[in-house]
């Protein structure tokens, strides 16, 4: 009787267990059950407890950053604008962050992704065009970081900018930069993150450039707001995100 219950106990696993969520092989309803301890020898190895990929979403320079464990690793954008058309925009923004969704999955333990939510209105008008387009390439990342597990938020750009910068107003400066755009270029530049987001300009073009050792730069604001929109997955106020779907 031993045995037949023991048969019968077996195949009631078997036929009831599900894909192991990290190794993709067949496990019993308990994990506890599984003789390898795969999954947590993967899970302690994993570097870093919580990786946030922040995302300021745009058609000309989408801003990429990772902050990991209440620290900025990477402060990068994806330059989009030498692309024809925005299909080949967001194809190639695609490919970017699966890539890096790849790369980085490896490494935590959780991994969420923050974009920043689209403004429905600007100046006081409703701009349906850019709702339309914006919702496209938000669809993108959504899809994207979907087929790695990883969920998407939004936050508001007031929220994200006052918990993480310290303020959502703008400050006027001597370096061209959108006086909107200043506080967080500042808050990056005294965390030591400068050369990440110092361009080197060629040509005629002045607007948002200065000059330093006879040498024109312009600072990337795409990338910073990123970077702040990544650390508010550690320093803001969690219940201030929306899920995306």
């Amino acid at each position: 009787m031993v045995q037949v219950a023991n048969t019968v106990s077996q195949s009631i696993k078997k036929t009831m267990s599900k894909p192991c969520p990290l190794l993709g092989v067949a496990i019993y309803l308990d994990c506890l059950d599984c003789e390898t301890k795969e999954c947590r020898k993967m899970v302690n190895s994993k570097k870093y407890k919580k990786v946030v990929i922040g995302i300021d979403q745009s058609y000309n320079n989408t801003g990429i950053s990772i902050a990991a464990d209440g620290k900025l690793k990477k402060v990068k954008s994806l330059r989009l604008d030498k692309y024809e058309t925005n299909s080949d925009r967001r194809r190639a923004l695609a490919e970017t962050l699966g890539g890096l969704l790849s790369s980085v999955a490896q490494k935590a333990e959780k991994l969420v992704c923050i974009i920043e939510r689209i403004r429905l209105t600007s100046q006081g008008f409703l701009n349906i065009d850019y709702i339309k387009s914006i919702g496209a390439l938000n669809s993108v990342i959504v899809d994207k970081c979907r087929e790695y597990g990883v969920e998407v938020y939004s936050v508001d750009t007031r929220c994200w900018k006052a918990q993480v910068i310290g303020t959502s107003k703008g400050m006027p400066n001597h370096y061209g930069v959108p006086e909107e755009k200043w506080p967080t270029i500042k808050w990056l530049i005294n965390q030591g993150w400068e050369d990440s987001i110092l361009i080197p300009v060629e040509g005629r073009k002045s607007k948002g450039t200065f000059f330093r050792k006879g040498k024109k730069y312009m600072y990337n604001n795409d990338a910073a707001d990123s970077a702040g929109i990544a650390m508010f997955g550690f320093k803001g106020d969690q219940g201030k995100l929306q899920l995306e779907r």
